[in-house]
């Protein structure tokens, strides 16, 4: 049996999802009385002089009062609630008399007790625009407010809100200090808390067993107790690089600690700057690793790295050029056919062994992982002795070297069964794809002729579902000329005809070509014009990726809103730009956009549709094409995708 909506049911917001998180990530419903928000609803009361204030928090079910004055429940259901419509807006909700809106009258709440006639709720939005609730005021008697009292009540509910993230602020503040105690109280390593002077503050129980001291012991007395006096240059001193973490940055050093019995103990020392989000560096974190076990660490090690998939492993290249495999577990064999010991000195036996065609790609994704300091992640074929050609993943985290040499921490494992069954994948799309593609022309080809009346007038019972039949045929037939276009680039069978194509008219065309598109979502696009140049591109390829990214920003913009073209020289490359006005890429997502059917998680995004292969797609036809492709998001609004061709040589253009 349908539920009968009561009169005036509220209407549910846009970002009811979204809405309903953020009430919840406050942690306020359910909660007891408190004082500060109690004064809230006083001060509402008595400015707005009404009978009855409430602070209104509205959940999918009901309203709930985090306070209240004059009313006794503590909460009602939703939809009877004034506020769930008051949530809808972003203004003060006034109702003058109910008894006479044709949404409240029957109002079991305006009919019955506490007898609503007038009501004025302020939405308390959060800093990202979801209204938790509302700030309201209720009286009896039909009524206004005047402007002196709907300003008070915008400032309260403004200061509700500040309360709403205080409370939260303090509440995890609070967690955050009983977890940072309670960590520092649990762990096993020494570990000791300094002030910028290097005076310790507080000291974990961990510092018994590896120095001697009780830990209560420690604090207030200078670091220096515990570090021998030859190391000097740990020495406490505020202009040390040393002692100051690197500029902000965690640093290791291995060195002698002293015993409170005077014996030197060989630790790895690290040192981290303390230092709250964006403020002033407060103190510093020091954590002592007893080194005496090292031996028997590493033999642990090498047991758990034996049982692993693949091979744990350390690299370390040289600034001469020489590399080596200084720590290797057993897994080598598996994964290269080597013992540990063959490569420890010289990893030239490894390279050598690597496809020769994917072995520059190695090379030049080490050489860029050693200037960046970025992780090394990189799939390549290797020739193994016994196994043939398989299929290899690596990733380390590269650490700069005290000699200027660059180690990497990292792990490889065997992936050929999955580059296998990734292939049986794609084939299988592939044979999907055609065998899909000539029954689909029939019948996006017969509702076409349907639709455009060939066979008679369509009934208009019919017409709809017709449409929308064909617009979905149309989409499945996009989506299958993608999975195609892809599985042509990634087999290397689709074709590319370079020609000298001249810039300007090319890009004068392409929004030529557009207009109709850009009309239909009331989107002014503008060629702002480019160089007069010529560059080498295959005419088709270049289009697709060009239409494809003028579509997404004509698509992503607003109605009313301008998209542009353009085109310029920049060193050495000839760029051109489609800047939109549309939400902008999630920074989240930013990594994955040019990946294969990726599409961003935004509400609006999905509302457009898209198979997520057209950037994946253009991505592989640039760089096909010798160019690249990229985007950047602009401070004040949209984003800028450009791609990039190589600028012509002077003999080109002569």
């Amino acid at each position: 049996m349908t539920k009968r909506k009561a009169p005036g049911h509220p209407p549910t917001p846009s970002n009811e999802s979204s809405r309903l998180a953020a009430l919840l990530r406050f942690e306020l419903l359910d909660t007891p009385a408190e004082a500060m928000f109690d004064n809230i609803t006083a001060l509402a009361a008595q400015i707005c002089q009404t009978p009855i204030a409430l602070i209104s928090l509205v959940d999918a079910e009901r309203q709930w009062f985090k306070s209240r004055q004059g009313l006794d429940a503590r909460e009602t259901p939703r939809e009877l609630a004034f506020c769930a419509h008051a949530i809808n807006g972003e203004s003060l909700f006034e109702v003058e008399n109910a008894q006479l809106d044709p949404r409240f009258r029957d109002n079991p709440l305006v009919t019955g007790a506490p007898d609503i006639r007038f009501y004025a709720g302020m939405p308390l939005a959060d800093g990202e625009g979801h209204n938790l609730g509302t700030l309201c005021v209720i009286d009896r008697q039909p009524r206004q407010l005047n402007a002196q009292q709907k300003a008070a009540l915008g400032l309260l509910a403004q200061q509700t809100i500040h309360l709403f993230e205080l409370r939260l602020q303090t509440r995890r503040q609070r967690e955050q200090a009983a977890l940072h105690k309670a960590i520092l109280s649990s762990v096993g390593t020494a570990v000791l808390v300094t002030d910028m002077e290097g005076v310790i503050r507080q000291a974990s129980p961990g510092v018994r067993p590896l120095l001697g001291y009780e830990a209560d012991a420690l604090s207030g007395h200078s670091l220096q107790l515990v570090l021998p006096d030859e190391d000097r240059q740990l020495r406490h001193d505020p202009a040390s690089p040393s002692f100051n973490g690197s500029h902000g940055q965690t640093s290791l050093r291995e060195l002698s600690a002293r015993h409170r019995k005077g014996q030197r103990i060989p630790v790895l020392f690290s040192l981290t700057p303390i230092a709250m989000d964006g403020g002033a560096q407060l103190g510093y974190l020091c954590i002592f690793n007893d080194l005496s076990y090292r031996e028997e660490a590493l033999q642990r090690l090498q047991h758990i790295a034996g049982q692993l998939p693949g091979v744990v492993y350390q690299f370390q290249l040289y600034p001469d050029g020489r590399s080596c495999f200084p720590y290797a577990s057993e897994g080598l064999q598996d994964v290269y056919g080597l013992q540990p010991e063959e490569a420890r000195e010289d990893a030239s036996i490894v390279f050598a062994r690597i496809h020769p065609d994917d072995l520059p790609a190695v090379t030049s994704s080490i050489q860029a992982s050693a200037e960046n300091l970025s992780v090394w992640h990189q799939e390549y074929r290797f020739l193994h002795p016994t196994k043939g050609p398989i299929w290899l993943e690596g990733r380390a985290m590269p650490q700069q070297r005290a000699d200027d040499s660059i180690l990497w921490h990292g792990f490889i494992t065997d992936i050929t069964q999955r580059k296998h069954l990734e292939q049986m994948k794609n084939e299988f799309v592939s044979t999907v794809s055609h065998e899909l593609r000539t029954p689909l022309t029939s019948i996006a080809g017969s509702l076409g002729l349907i639709n455009g009346e060939a066979l008679g007038p369509v009934p208009d019972a019919m017409r709809e579902m017709l449409l929308i039949a064909q617009s979905n045929t149309q989409r499945l037939r996009q989506l299958i000329d993608d999975l195609l276009d892809m599985d042509k680039l990634l087999a290397g069978k689709m074709s590319f005809i370079p020609q000298q194509l001249e810039l300007d008219s090319f890009l004068a065309e392409c929004a030529s070509n557009h207009q109709g598109f850009a009309r239909q979502h009331e989107v002014q696009l503008s060629y702002i014009g480019g160089p007069a140049v010529q560059v080498v591109a295959d005419p088709l390829r270049l289009q697709q990726v060009l239409s494809n990214l003028l579509s997404n920003a004509l698509k992503f913009s607003p109605a009313g809103g301008q998209v542009l073209l353009s085109g310029q020289s920049l060193d050495g490359q000839i760029r051109v730009s489609v800047v939109d006005q549309g939400p902008g890429i999630p920074a989240e997502f930013a990594d994955r956009l040019f990946e294969k059917f990726a599409q961003a998680d935004a509400s609006d995004r999905r509302q457009k549709g898209g198979t997520g292969l057209g950037l994946a797609i253009s991505k592989e036809l640039m760089e096909r094409m010798g160019g690249a492709i990229g985007f950047y998001s602009r401070p004040e609004g949209g984003t800028v995708f450009w791609i990039e061709l190589p600028a012509p040589r002077q003999d080109e253009t002569q």
